[in-house]
């Protein structure tokens, strides 16, 4: 399987895959944050690396079996007016769209926020998923109205999923956006039981450093006013969704309380609740905390995407 991922971070797909031991290679990975690049290459080995999507040509990577983006979610100048890829042009899903246009890859997966359903009225999304599908495609299932004649042409399948689904006490919805070249009838996975909790993820004895200072759990009790604050413990069922920001003492809930004292979740402990296992994370060296936290909430759950997979190429061999 011939894989290329864009805002690649730490390489999610490329570790489900691995844990899955599904063979596969890595022929293009892209990420524009050097540090995120930097715990990348200790842990994958990609053919080529692009530092930014906006400036790569296109058509030198070979067809891609598999290409996944979690792109940012930007303003669309003139969401809403069907336009098509003008319409999106100057936003970083255009590059991702351009990309699948010149590139065909058989299947592509695009992870965003939940928000984005809502974004701008609903316009942005819409104008996302006519891009995708119009020009033959469909959209679960479902045969579309072709509101313009430039886009790709895809079958489409979206849904929201969250992490607490598939195995880990985090409680993290994204959208899952599944294009297949050739007309499929695809299913998403259904939810597993969560046999975990927050407490089978948490260290033992993390460091001292993790702790709050008196001034620190201060400032987070003034914050009540926007969210009451509650500290997790071991017995708690779910993290919450953790973010490129779990290092910050701001009014999150992701604070865990130990007898008198109360502590942020370390950076071992976010990469786990991402559905990374300790070895990898072990041989990612020289990268400070405060980007192993920024890497954490910026991946796509791991366990998330080997549940897409299995669904993916289980439906693909029948």
């Amino acid at each position: 399987m011939k894989l290329g991922t864009d805002f690649s971070g730490i390489g999610s797909p490329e570790m489900a895959l691995k844990y899955l031991g599904i063979n596969f290679e890595s022929i293009f990975a892209c990420e524009i944050d050097k540090y995120a690049r930097q715990s990348f290459v200790q842990l994958h080995k990609p053919k080529k690396f692009y530092n930014d999507i906006t400036t790569r040509n296109h058509k030198e990577v070979e067809q891609l079996d598999l290409y996944i983006a979690g792109f940012p979610c930007q303003a669309f100048s003139m969401a809403g007016k069907r336009l098509g890829f003008e319409e999106a042009r100057g936003t970083l899903f255009f590059n991702v769209a351009e990309f699948i246009k010149i590139n065909q890859p058989k299947v592509f997966i695009l992870e965003n926020v939940k928000g984005l359903l809502s974004h701008n009225f609903g316009k942005t999304f819409q104008t996302i998923i006519d891009i995708l599908i119009n020009g033959g495609g469909t959209i679960n299932s479902q045969i579309s109205f072709d509101m313009f004649d430039d886009g790709l042409g895809y079958h489409i399948y979206y849904k929201v999923l969250n992490t607490k689904d598939f195995g880990i006490p985090q409680n993290r919805e994204r959208i899952f956006i599944i294009g297949f070249k050739d007309y499929r009838e695809f299913s998403f996975p259904k939810p597993i039981e969560l046999k975990l909790k927050l407490g089978d993820i948490l260290q033992d004895n993390p460091k001292s450093k993790y702790y709050l200072s008196d001034k620190g759990i201060e400032n987070l009790n003034k914050n009540q006013e926007f969210n009451k604050f509650n500290p997790l413990n071991k017995e708690s069922e779910l993290a919450a969704c953790i973010t490129a920001r779990c290092n910050k003492v701001s009014n999150d809930n992701n604070f865990i309380k130990n007898k008198k004292k109360i502590r942020r979740l370390t950076p071992l402990e976010c990469w786990r609740l991402q559905g990374f296992r300790d070895e990898d994370f072990f041989s990612v060296k020289d990268v400070s905390d405060t980007q192993l936290y920024k890497q954490a909430g910026n991946s796509i759950t791991v366990n998330v995407l080997m549940e897409l997979f299995k669904k993916i190429y289980a439906n693909h061999n029948k």
